[in-house]
């Protein structure tokens, strides 16, 4: 995109600063070099306010994260434990930037290198990381918008490997109530 296509697409973007609650299905697709498919993963996301985000995981298995009080809470099919977020700044930053890019991507340039694209005639937002921690997990984030509604559509992490997920949202429900108890494990 040049400056000017940049100017207009953050602009669209600004109208999701709006949104205090995310309810969408994902679908999940997990390539890995020495795999032929990918490994493909269903669930629900919640997201309500600036800091509390689950990623419920269906199929094949059951699977819940969430992202709560500086903490991440897991179950793994009935087996619970509790990250301390404050001792991982990996995965604070990750949090905080799901959080961000659905909100219209207000995003550290400290961090990342931020890059404008078209790609397929929808509009995509490339970060890759400056900072060697983080470049440990991942090569690029490839953020993808709807060309309709400008709300994230798609998610692409591509790890050192080459290896990638691509995580794909639909059946988003935006500004609906989301009882607070969905982010109890």
């Amino acid at each position: 995109m040049d400056a000017a296509q940049v100017q207009v697409f953050e602009q669209s973007l600004s109208q999701l600063e709006r949104v205090q609650t995310l309810e969408a299905d994902f679908v999940q697709y997990k390539h890995m070099s020495f795999m032929k498919t990918a490994i493909v993963s269903k669930g629900k996301l919640y997201l309500k306010g600036t800091n509390l985000l689950r990623w419920s995981y269906l199929t094949p298995f059951v699977y819940d994260m969430v992202f709560k009080d500086g903490k991440i809470q897991i179950n793994d099919e009935g087996n619970k434990r509790s990250i301390d977020v404050g001792g991982s700044a990996q995965f604070e930053k990750i949090s905080k930037l799901v959080s961000s890019s659905i909100r219209g991507g207000k995003y550290d340039q400290r961090e990342f290198q931020v890059g404008y694209f078209i790609k397929d005639g929808v509009n995509m937002v490339r970060l890759t990381p400056k900072v060697t921690q983080a470049k440990k997990y991942f090569t690029t984030i490839d953020v993808i918008f709807s060309s309709t509604d400008k709300h994230i559509q798609e998610v692409v992490l591509t790890e050192p490997s080459k290896d990638y997920t691509r995580f794909v949202l639909s059946n988003k429900k935006i500004n609906k109530h989301i009882d607070d108890t969905i982010f109890n494990l």
